[in-house]
């Protein structure tokens, strides 16, 4: 009987029938009998604004959970990222222990919360999350590395250009330089700051966060292009003047000794400060760009299948950290964002509307992805572009404490280009 029940089993699953009827729980994973075949709403995913704010937090809750169609379900998550919108949706990407993969979970579904260990009652998830990020090195590291956006890109193409590594597969950043410019992130005052609320252990992990996602870094002529342009010198870019100038200064100082030198340093001035030669256009080097991002494509492959190799769940966490750090989704919409911003200054347009901006970025992130490539990314193709967005916004100068973005009184939302024009 047992054989010929396993064979029928095998037969329909074959076939496709029963694909949908509702699956036991693993002992221990709580009192849900209907394992829902996707955590979130794609009709209502499309409604949620694009832009949101990431940070990281690793937390493990039970968690009571209505699917899409309602459907409860009890689920053991261990979290890893939060996506915090606008409308005040939190949308956890998190471990799940009942599907063993990762998956997400909007707030407004969840209708009861513990914690996995205490089972005491989370009341507000949001503050204790938060919380969680403010101890979560991982966090701080992301906080460090996305207040550096721009300038890691320029530096590590300036460090590398002239050293005979000039394919997208060689301008990678080791050795000394590496080094040294590790050392001048974690130099930076909001690193400094940030790595004062830790303990030696964790500044120390953070650091190596800090080194190990540097070292990954791949930098396209496309990106570091798009960095350089929203730095240069014009009249909108006066107050930017110190950030240029480290920035040189650093490069001198990391490639001294270095027959490359002169050759790099004048590079990266005249690309900073002669307003008059620009910046090649993209459409110049369409055929290098393609190539770039087909090369990060893979490199985001690569990464994501070394995290699904993992079994101990410390080594699959930081895997998947690291996947996420080079996701080309987020990567392309923080280049495409820029681009654009910087596009928007230059042509004197100090209010601009946010949600046609952020359209128009995904329009042109999805045009660097096939019909397949999206629906594989699934509900994380807009939470990747609007982390990338969010991070754009803020490399760009245009933050929300200074009101960089609001909703006027008939409810549309604009983005105020001078907070960033007079920043400083």
């Amino acid at each position: 009987m047992g054989l010929r029940k396993a064979l029928k089993n095998w037969i329909k699953q074959l076939l496709g029938i029963g694909s949908q009827l509702p699956t036991t729980t693993s002992k221990g994973q709580g009192n849900a009998s209907v394992i829902p075949l996707d955590e979130t709403d794609p009709s209502e995913e499309e409604r949620r604004p694009i832009c949101c704010d990431k940070f990281l937090a690793n937390d493990t809750l039970l968690i009571d959970y209505l699917d899409k169609s309602g459907k409860p379900t009890s689920r053991s998550i261990r979290t890893e990222e939060v996506y915090e919108y606008d409308d005040d949706v939190l949308v956890l990407r998190a471990w799940c222990y009942l599907r063993k993969d990762y998956r997400t979970f909007v707030s407004n579904r969840i209708q009861s919360c513990r914690d996995a260990s205490s089972k005491e009652v989370v009341t507000d998830l949001a503050s204790r999350l938060r919380e969680r990020s403010l101890s979560d090195p991982g966090n701080v590291a992301k906080e460090i590395l996305d207040d550096c956006t721009q300038q890691i890109p320029i530096v590590i193409f300036s460090l590398m250009t002239y050293s005979g590594n000039k394919g997208y597969e060689k301008r990678y950043i080791t050795g000394k330089k590496k080094k040294a410019l590790v050392r001048w992130v974690l130099g930076q005052p909001k690193a400094v700051l940030l790595l004062r609320t830790l303990s030696s252990e964790n500044r120390g992990v953070v650091e190596g966060i800090v080194e190990n996602a540097i070292r990954d870094w791949r930098v396209t002529s496309s990106s570091y292009r798009t960095c350089i342009a929203s730095l240069a010198r014009n009249r909108y870019t006066n107050h930017l003047e110190v950030r240029r100038q480290e920035l040189i200064s650093f490069v001198e100082e990391a490639m001294e000794g270095d027959g490359a030198k002169d050759s790099a340093v004048n590079l990266l001035k005249e690309d900073l400060f002669d307003t008059s030669s620009g910046i090649t256009p993209l459409l110049d080097l369409q055929d290098q760009y393609q190539r770039e991002i087909e090369d990060l494509k893979k490199d985001s492959r690569k990464a994501k299948r070394q995290y699904q190799s993992k079994r101990k769940t410390d080594a699959v966490s930081k895997n998947y950290r690291r996947y996420e750090r080079g996701e080309p989704v987020r990567l392309l919409a923080i280049e495409k964002a820029l681009h654009q911003l910087k596009d928007c200054v230059e042509g004197g347009r100090r209010l601009v509307d946010k949600d046609e901006f952020e359209k128009c970025v995904l329009d042109a992130v999805s045009m660097e992805f096939s019909h397949k490539e999206i629906q594989d990314e699934a509900e994380m193709f807009r939470k990747r572009l609007g982390d990338g967005l969010s991070t754009a916004y803020c490399a760009f100068g245009l933050r929300k404490f200074k009101r960089s973005w609001y909703i006027d009184s008939y409810g549309k939302a604009w983005l105020d280009m001078e907070t960033r024009i007079t920043e400083g």
